[in-house]
Formats: structure tokens, sequence, C-alpha cells
């Protein structure tokens, strides 16, 4: 189980975001935060996401500055 970023509740680990339905609604709408999972989740599902869980878990940087170099 992983936590709301928001209001530490529990959610379950196959989110696509760490935000439980209850802040995504108050934050952006429910109609919004529907279209918001809808699309995260397909992204996952298709692999979209999987690099940037990658960077965010060795903790690498990836910024760039204006012309493309990259930022340590």
């Amino acid at each position: 189980m992983t936590k709301c970023v928001y209001c530490n509740a529990e959610i379950s680990d196959d989110r696509s975001m760490e935000i439980c339905d209850r802040c995504g609604v108050q934050v952006w709408g429910e109609k919004m935060w529907a279209a918001i999972k809808k699309t995260t989740d397909n992204a996952r599902d298709s692999g979209n996401l999987a690099l940037f869980k990658e960077q965010e878990q060795k903790n690498e940087p990836h910024w760039k500055d204006v012309v493309g170099n990259k930022i340590s």
C-alpha cells in the first residue's frame, strides 16, 4: 500500500498516481479527476509512465536547460 501525497490515506499500489479519490475530486473536481485517472492509467498501461518511474526510483536528475544540456 502507498499513501496519498495530500492526506496520507492508504491507497492501492496499482494506481498510476499517489492521490486518493477524495483528494483528487477536491483538487480537480469529479469530471476532471475521472479524466486524469483514465489518461494516466492508459499511459501507465501502455508503458509511457515506466521511464518516469524508473528515473524517479533512481533519483537521477532529468532536467535540461533551455538549449537541451543536462542539468546535474
